[in-house]
């Protein structure tokens, strides 16, 4: 039962780690992505 519970503990700890991944990676392409289009529109 408590070997359950861990697993998906560390499930929850992985998912988490690659949503906040995904986040991460979007809020740079994002950021990048806006700083070019208004460097360009300069």
């Amino acid at each position: 039962m408590s070997e359950n519970k861990r697993n998906r503990l560390s499930w929850m700890q992985i998912i988490n780690a690659i949503v906040q991944a995904v986040v991460a990676a979007l809020t740079a392409l994002g950021v990048s992505s806006c700083t070019t289009f208004i460097h360009s529109n300069l």
